[in-house]
């Protein structure tokens, strides 16, 4: 991999997932996307395309969608489960866990706040199939 290629993968995932982390679910989605669709492997296809569904699951939630909301969820986490638990610098194994919450009956009184944050280490990208640590 190129390092420019590399800096470009770090600056656009840390900006998708700030828009995450800061409940900005529509920038995020925007953002992930776009690295969803210029994915080299499977493995980035799957991070990226599972962030994409979380985010959206998450911006209906803030629309007090929650069919669409749990919809969305499942998506990602089939998605984000065949992922390392560390992959591309994103902590997805606790991500998951994270989302556990958000995934059963929906009851909009009983879930959780403050939402899930994604936990990113940008400084781990080197190639984007490393993973696990």
């Amino acid at each position: 991999m190129s390092g420019r290629f590399i800096e470009n993968l770090r600056a656009r995932l840390a900006r998708g997932i700030d828009f995450f982390n800061r409940e900005y679910f529509f920038e995020a989605h925007d953002e992930l996307e776009e690295l969803w669709m210029d994915a080299r492997t499977p493995v980035e296809r799957n991070l990226f395309h599972g962030l994409v569904n979380i985010a959206t699951g998450f911006y209906h939630y803030r629309m007090h969608n929650l069919v669409g909301m749990q919809s969305q969820l499942h998506k990602g986490v089939e998605k984000l489960a065949q992922v390392p638990g560390r992959c591309c610098g994103v902590e997805v194994a606790a991500l998951l866990r994270s989302l556990r919450p958000y995934l059963g009956p929906p009851a909009l009184h009983n879930l959780p706040e403050p939402l899930p944050q994604i936990e990113f280490h940008p400084d781990e990208i080197s190639d984007p199939l490393s993973s696990s640590r």
